[in-house]
């Protein structure tokens, strides 16, 4: 199977010539913004509490600007540590689409249907990605990034964060073509529908 990254990198291989950037250090990635600054980094063999807080930032970013969020979780175990919090976050955004390999066939997130689509990626080459996406006044941004694996699946990934529109759309062309979904950020009826 091939992996996620591949296609992404093959349109676009100046992604993985691009220095590394280390995303651990809180001193200069504080905020959304310190990030949003770059338009794009790349990074290597990142731990999981490193994702876990840039997440939370595009996350909390969505529910603030009341913008649509992207989220995939490799297993239910890993969206289900997060479940209470979304169904939070999950009040101001007005579309979320939750992506996880979700193998269970009875397991149903407690998500609010209207404003949330869940899909299976189990058994796609999704499974082994976490990607937080949103969008501000600029469009998309986000999170993506590849589990490496190690001595236990999630100790390291690779990826990049970035605001770069052409690359950004095929990640959401690529997850819908994956998914058979049709994620859009710029449908003007998202916003319409605030409760």
């Amino acid at each position: 199977m091939t992996k996620f990254l591949d296609p992404i990198y093959e349109k676009f291989p100046g992604l993985q010539k691009e220095e590394l950037v280390d995303i651990s250090d809180g001193s200069v990635f504080n905020t959304l913004d310190d990030y949003l600054k770059i338009e794009h980094l790349s990074f290597d063999k990142v731990k999981r509490p490193d994702l876990y807080r840039l997440s939370m930032l595009i996350e909390n970013h969505a529910a603030r600007a009341y913008e649509p969020l992207v989220a995939t979780f490799e297993t239910e175990h890993l969206y289900k540590y997060v479940e209470e919090r979304y169904l939070k976050l999950i009040r101001d955004i007005p579309k979320t689409w939750i992506i996880g390999g979700f193998d269970n066939p009875f397991f149903a997130p407690r998500t609010p249907p209207d404003k949330t689509e869940i899909l299976t990626c189990a058994g796609t080459n999704l499974q082994d990605m976490w990607i937080v996406l949103s969008k501000n006044h600029n469009g998309m941004f986000g999170l993506v990034a590849e589990d490496l694996g190690g001595v236990e699946k999630g100790d390291w990934f690779r990826g990049f964060f970035t605001s770069k529109q052409q690359v950004l759309q095929l990640v959401v062309d690529k997850i819908n073509e994956t998914m058979m979904t049709d994620i859009d950020f710029f449908n003007d009826k998202l916003k319409e529908e605030k409760i």
